[in-house]
C-alpha cells in the first residue's frame, strides 16, 4: 500500500511545480516576445528553443526532490518542506512582479 501512495504523492508533487511553472509562463509568456528578444545578449546566450526543455526538466526536478524530502516522513522534514513551499510560493510571484 505504501508504493501506491508514494507514487500517488509522486505524481502530486510533480504537478505543483508543474502547475506554479505554467502560472509563471503565462504571466511571462505575453511580455517576452517583446522585451525579451530587445536585449542585447552575449554571444553564448543558449538559443530559445533550450529554455523550454531546462525548465521542465529542472521543475521536474524540484517534484522529485520534495516528493523524496516528504517520502522520509519524520519530524525534521518540516522545515524543509517548509522552506520549499516559500521558495515555490516566491518563484511563482517572481513572474507575476517582473
Amino acid at each position: 500500500m505504501r508504493s501506491t501512495q508514494d507514487i500517488v504523492a509522486l505524481v502530486v508533487c510533480v504537478l505543483i511545480c508543474f502547475a506554479v511553472a505554467a502560472i509563471g509562463s503565462v504571466w511571462t509568456a505575453r511580455s517576452v516576445g517583446s522585451w525579451y528578444k530587445s536585449l542585447e545578449r552575449p554571444s553564448w546566450t543558449p538559443p530559445s528553443w533550450l529554455f523550454g526543455p531546462v525548465w521542465t526538466a529542472l521543475y521536474l526536478m524540484m517534484g522529485i526532490s520534495v516528493w523524496l524530502v516528504w517520502r522520509d516522513r519524520s519530524a525534521a522534514t518540516a522545515l524543509p518542506l517548509g522552506v520549499f513551499a516559500v521558495q515555490l510560493v516566491l518563484n511563482c510571484a517572481w513572474s507575476g512582479l517582473f
